[in-house]
């Protein structure tokens, strides 16, 4: 309703610019006075200047600079990730979820808690949060899960969180390594962690929600 009347405003002013504009075309065959012509110009000037504050003011506007929902949780990852590399290099230290030192599922809930998204303490736990993702569609912020160093290779026991998804598909994550402390991890490794991949999980949603 709001752009039906908007469009009915600029064409009402166009028409009028357009019957000015008209005018100023000379039917005959004498010269016409200079003031006329200019007099036309300034009419057109004033209706050009007029529409412009149809579209600024009017209350009928819509307005169109609305950021994407995409773009919004895209700036929320990015200081998430980017809070998570101020951690690197940290200590791994089991059962911690502090800057004194932490444990791979301890990290991510100590990462998203600092923005205000409470995970379950445990990798396996954190694994039951979320909607499913893809290996092949994963984005900055999902979640990816392996089984543990030991024991039952179909049962979680480690979580880190891309950083970073290249044009092949490979990707960047961060995580606690109980070798390394907190640190960037390649994958596919062709390795370890391909061998122990399970599954990965999307906390914050495709879409803000309402």
């Amino acid at each position: 309703m709001k752009k039906i009347a908007l469009t009915a405003i600029i064409s009402f002013i166009f028409s009028c610019a357009g019957s000015m504009t008209a005018k100023a075309e000379n039917p005959t065959p004498y010269r016409l006075p200079a003031a006329h012509n200019a007099a036309v110009e300034a009419g057109t000037s004033l209706m050009a200047a007029s529409m412009d504050n149809v579209k600024a003011f009017s209350p009928f506007a819509v307005t169109e600079d609305v950021k994407p929902a995409e773009e919004a949780n895209g700036e929320l990852i990015n200081r998430i990730t980017d809070f998570a590399a101020k951690y690197l290099g940290t200590r791994y230290r089991r059962g911690s979820s502090s800057p004194k030192g932490f444990d791979c599922s301890g990290f991510v809930g100590f990462v998203f808690r600092n923005f205000g998204i409470d995970l379950s303490r445990s990798s396996a736990s954190q694994y039951n949060e979320g909607e499913k993702v893809a290996k092949d569609d994963l984005r900055p912020g999902d979640l990816m899960f392996f089984s543990g160093s030991a024991g039952n290779r179909k049962r979680v026991g480690h979580v880190a969180m891309v950083v970073d998804v290249k044009p092949d598909g490979s990707c960047t994550f961060i995580h606690a390594s109980s070798s390394q402390g907190v640190v960037y991890q390649n994958f596919p490794d062709g390795g370890y962690y391909s061998k122990r991949y399970i599954g990965a999980k999307r906390i914050i949603p495709s879409e803000p929600k309402a």
